[in-house]
């Protein structure tokens, strides 16, 4: 049996644990990389993972996305989420191994637009995170011609540190929360991504030739984050005794020290047309992502659901 050789970066983050957790082909050798075993800040540790693996299919999900750490750290964030790509990118082209490169909704603007973003829509990034990301992108198309960009907007898992297990830490905390009414996203889980990143893989290792490009992963129907934290709230509450007041406001009113696009809902129609991936309702992945969140053990020894009471504030994407 030919073996296919897949470099995954950002092992650690939830999309590579959401990828890592699905059946993966038999054929597929994956070598997982995180921050610890491959800095993405040094070109010499990315061209020794090549080299020690040489790879047919490299997969980056790995990024510095803290909007506020990349506001203080500029250029920590350019060295993993631009940097980086690009010498990954090369490292690819000079393998002649595909490339995909996750990437995110906040490469727009979100001032102007009403209906969800096409992927071959105009770029500009209104903070440090979306910055980066773009020139990310950049790098991963002047790299080499055999790229896959793949956006999404508002992963979410029942790991790591991201907008739902950040609400569901509030709900246990707060009495009073606050969000956006006026925020639009499209809401989609680390899974939904893994299994589109799974799809698309097996389509280019098995000879694809027409499928490079940027696309758009997203789940259905937009929503606005107070419309997400309800419904957080409404999965959790069979889960929990606490009920906190959630109020809807605009989201100049909620304080925060990063620019957030108002609208980066996303169109998912291209990556339907070329690889039948079809957009999932983002409802039925919440609930069982929040079933998962309470199954799972913390770092105490006890599942979520009996946890130690931690004040954990909501303020990143």
């Amino acid at each position: 049996m030919v073996t296919n050789r897949i470099l995954l970066f950002g092992a650690n983050g939830q999309v590579g644990r959401a990828l890592q957790a699905l059946p993966l082909p038999e054929d597929w050798d994956l070598r997982r990389l995180t921050p610890a075993e491959c800095d993405f800040t040094s070109p010499s540790d990315i061209g020794k993972a090549f080299h020690d693996f040489p790879p047919d299919l490299a997969i980056n999900a790995a990024e510095m996305n803290d909007l506020d750490a990349c506001e203080i750290n500029p250029d920590l964030a350019r060295e993993v989420n631009f940097h980086a790509v690009a010498h990954i990118a090369g490292q690819c082209d000079t393998a002649g191994a595909p490339l995909i490169q996750l990437s995110t909704a906040h490469v727009f603007d979100g001032t102007e637009s009403t209906v969800p973003y096409l992927p071959d829509d105009a770029m500009n990034p209104i903070n440090v995170y979306g910055q980066t990301k773009m020139m990310g992108e950049e790098a991963a198309r002047h790299g080499l011609y055999w790229h896959v960009i793949l956006r999404a907007s508002l992963v979410f898992s029942a790991h790591g540190d991201n907008i739902l297990t950040r609400t569901l830490r509030q709900i246990d905390t707060q009495d009073d929360i606050q969000a956006a009414q006026d925020e639009i996203v499209s809401p989609t889980s680390a899974k939904a991504v893994a299994e589109a990143l799974l799809g698309i893989a097996k389509a280019i290792l098995n000879g694809k030739g027409d499928g490079f490009g940027t696309f758009h992963i997203c789940s259905e129907p937009e929503a606005s984050r107070f419309d997400f934290l309800q419904a957080v709230m409404q999965a959790y509450a069979p889960f929990t005794d606490r009920r906190p007041k959630l109020t809807p406001v605009p989201a100049s009113a909620i304080p925060q020290h990063v620019l957030r696009p108002l609208y980066s809902a996303l169109n998912g129609d291209k990556i339907r047309e070329v690889y039948g991936i079809d957009s999932r309702l983002w409802h039925e992945d919440l609930s069982l992502a929040v079933k998962e969140y309470i199954e799972t053990p913390s770092k105490y020894g006890q599942s979520n659901k009996v946890r130690p009471v931690c004040f954990c504030p909501l303020e990143k994407p």
